[in-house]
């Protein structure tokens, strides 16, 4: 299937690629699903255990994020990418997360701001940095960095060719490919006008937020 270029994803991709070194050791993936898409981009794992909750291909664990079947402080590190915003109870999350890492274990996480509605109707939270730096903190974290992703114009651009994606069932068009050239091209074009625009109000815009937060030792 012709992949179809969209700024949010290009955007999260390179945001983890970018800091996926500090992922090390012993790592558990929550949420992983089938195919965990980000997987390679993680060098510093000596084991790589993927928990989902439903019994897909190529998951270790079956378990879900507010109950990880699995033993206390027995990872180094987490990740998570765009699963929590699915999860009901955040307070439990964020719990279970602390209680199976080690002390001093990182916490490498992703989630959304400006999504449409997916996965209906287990669709429950979008997450602004202070939503994400109180949870971290209220169940012992301390927060190491909570970064964003683009700005207004590639906010804007997502937003475009996502509704033109459903809208139009473009992975069902002959033309994909065509649109798919095109929507590169304006999406790297919008992410330009982001990298250039220096004015504060931009800074409100995002399509989501990296959060790494380390356990205490």
């Amino acid at each position: 299937m012709t992949y179809i270029f969209q700024p949010a994803r290009y955007e999260l991709e390179r945001q983890i690629r970018r800091h996926a070194d500090v992922v090390k050791g012993r790592v558990l993936d929550v949420g992983s699903g089938s195919h965990p898409r980000y997987r390679g981009f993680f060098k510093n794992c000596s084991e790589y255990i993927k928990l989902d909750i439903e019994g897909v291909p190529d998951v270790d664990v079956i378990g879900s994020a507010e109950n990880i079947p699995l033993p206390n402080e027995s990872f180094d590190s987490i990740v998570s990418t765009q699963v929590i915003g699915d999860v009901y109870d955040l307070h439990k999350v964020f719990a279970e997360f602390y209680r199976v890492l080690k002390p001093g274990g990182i916490l490498f996480l992703t989630e959304g701001f400006s999504d449409e509605l997916h996965d209906e109707p287990y669709d429950f939270w979008r997450f602004t940095e202070h939503s994400l730096r109180r949870l971290s903190e209220d169940a012992g974290f301390t927060v190491e960095m909570v970064e964003k992703r683009g700005g207004y114009f590639s906010v804007r651009s997502q937003m475009t060719l996502r509704y033109c994606i459903d809208r139009f069932d473009i992975y069902r068009r002959s033309w994909r490919k065509t649109f798919s050239a095109l929507a590169k091209a304006y999406g790297l074009f919008m992410l330009w006008r982001d990298s250039r625009d220096t004015a504060e109000v931009n800074r409100h815009f995002t399509h989501g937020y990296l959060l790494m937060a380390r356990k205490n030792i």
